[in-house]
């Protein structure tokens, strides 16, 4: 289904292109102000180099097999059963933790195996695990050493969000199941904990288990010696040899293959220790099948996939040769973060969408790390943060949890993920519809906000469909009022994605050009 969407956007770029000989009709963007002089352009290195028109007619392939051959994590969401959007597990790919963290390394792949080993132990004998009922304590701050980088990974699998969450609004009254907010726990202060000592804690909420599970990395071979930074930074300001350069790809890879190819066989390097065995019975209200594989998985909602995907340039992919071009940021994947699909998910879609068409124009490529965004309140105002989680999946902007670059951000600020996006610091009380995310494209300083008046969705969420929203978690209502439901819920999914643009939807202001 991906490969549907991806010839889609093809024939999507393509017509961009063909448009952009052919006189321009007026934007539909008010600019408020003159245009500015563009900001210093960063200097890129050249595996980030903007591919031609004819470039993007090819899909881009991962240069490194072991991406798409890791085992996927098979999760239950209860969102997607209730939404009647999958009532079997859902495969969560490697490759997708590698598209949200921007780059496969020996840190992505532990926060992976970190996950996989902690849900062995709290679901035993292949049972699946169930989104929402894990909650997560990290070793340290969100922005300590690599702590929220690892959390991201483990909030994509999971659902256990930080204050990012969604709290589950009638779902999360009537079951705390459908509560994802400030279920991962950040120390208020960093601990000052050595990396391999640090230790992830998972608890299931149903039975009361608890398991920690410690990552040393420090056995990771190849060694990551002081001449290997060097060669980073060497890659990260596009001066190494093409030499250099194939021989930092097969290191950089190395780590990550290391790391799953050792994960259960070497002593010492994952310790698994049992803090808590279960202390109550499983909760058995939630249905647990599972495809026969991953090739017969299929959503229940066909639009789900549908949706064409946008085109990104990752420079960390390109320095640690991981893919040979624009990589397709798919909605499938968003939703999979978000636990389902909604309006305020094809929301959050649709504004990073126009927000980044404005920025790139004429089918130009945005490239992840370029680009900074400004939220319309605080972490956990509203659903503020769910969109923001869904924004810096696309665009790499992240909060305090985000890659602070090491020696590749030293070089370079693009390398640079960590607080590019910004939260209010106190609920601003906006009205929904008024709120505006601001993006702003660093190497030439255009900005451009963008609201959704999200009230015009269709059907309207009459209080009868909050309380049956209510039935839905309680697991009352009835086939009828289910399937009813579902459509009602999927309609309006679907009611953004086909209206979004309608005139007063969303609106898409330039600020700086």
């Amino acid at each position: 289904m991906k490969s549907l969407c991806f010839t889609f956007a093809v024939a999507i770029i393509a017509a961009l292109v063909l448009a952009a000989c052919a006189p321009a009709p007026a934007p539909a963007t008010e600019a408020v102000s003159e245009p500015a002089p563009a900001t210093e352009v960063l200097t890129q290195p050249d595996v980030v180099e903007e591919p031609s028109s004819t470039e993007t007619a090819e899909p881009a392939l991962w240069t490194q097999d072991y991406i798409t051959q890791v085992e996927p994590i098979w999760m239950i969401d209860p969102y997607f059963q209730i939404f009647g959007q999958s009532q079997v597990a859902v495969p969560y790919y490697y490759e997708e933790a590698a598209k949200l963290a921007g780059h496969s390394c020996g840190a992505t792949a532990g926060a992976w195996t970190i996950t996989r080993k902690a849900l062995e132990v709290l679901y035993p004998d292949g049972e699946i695990p169930v989104r929402g009922q894990i909650a997560v304590q990290t070793p340290g701050a969100e922005d300590e050493w690599f702590v929220g980088v690892f959390g991201e990974v483990i909030t994509f699998v999971t659902g256990a969000s930080p204050k990012t969450g969604f709290i589950g609004a009638e779902f999360g009254q009537t079951n705390d199941l459908f509560v994802r907010q400030n279920k991962m726990v950040y120390t208020d202060e960093p601990t000052g904990t050595p990396p391999p000592q640090m230790e992830w804690i998972f608890t299931r909420l149903d039975t009361g288990a608890k398991v920690g599970v410690n990552f040393n990395l420090a056995v990771i071979t190849p060694v990551a010696t002081p001449e290997r930074q060097e060669m980073g930074k060497k890659m990260a300001a596009g001066t190494a040899t093409p030499e250099e350069a194939a021989d930092y790809y097969e290191y950089w890879n190395a780590r990550a293959k290391f790391v799953f190819d050792n994960a259960d066989t070497l002593e010492g390097f994952f310790n698994v220790k049992v803090y808590q065995e279960p202390t109550a019975t499983p909760d058995a209200s939630i249905e647990k099948a599972a495809p026969a594989s991953v090739e017969e998985f299929a959503w229940e909602q066909a639009y789900i996939t549908e949706v064409p995907p946008i085109m990104m340039t990752e420079p960390y992919f390109g320095i640690f040769g991981q893919t040979t071009g624009p990589v397709p940021y798919y909605y499938e994947e968003a939703v999979k973060l978000a636990g389902h699909s909604c309006g305020a998910t094809t929301g959050a879609w649709i504004i990073t969408k126009k927000a980044l068409e404005v920025l790139y124009p004429d089918g130009e490529i945005p490239v992840r790390g370029q680009i900074a965004v400004e939220a319309p309140g605080a972490e956990d105002e509203w659903f503020v943060g769910v969109f923001g989680e869904i924004i810096t999946f696309i665009t790499g902007a992240s909060p305090h949890t985000g890659f602070i670059g090491s020696e590749f951000g030293t070089v370079n600020d693009l390398f640079v993920r960590q607080n590019k996006m910004v939260y209010k610091d106190e609920p601003t009380g906006q009205l929904p519809p008024m709120r505006e995310w601001v993006f702003t494209r660093l190497d030439t300083g255009t900005k451009v906000g963008v609201k959704f008046n999200l009230v015009i969705i269709l059907p309207i969420p009459t209080p009868a469909r909050t309380e049956m929203g209510k039935k839905m978690a309680a697991g009352t209502a009835t086939p009828e009022e289910a399937a009813d439901y579902q459509k009602y819920w999927n309609d309006r999914a679907k009611f953004v994605l086909d209206n979004a643009d309608l005139d007063g939807f969303f609106t898409v202001t330039v600020y700086e050009k």
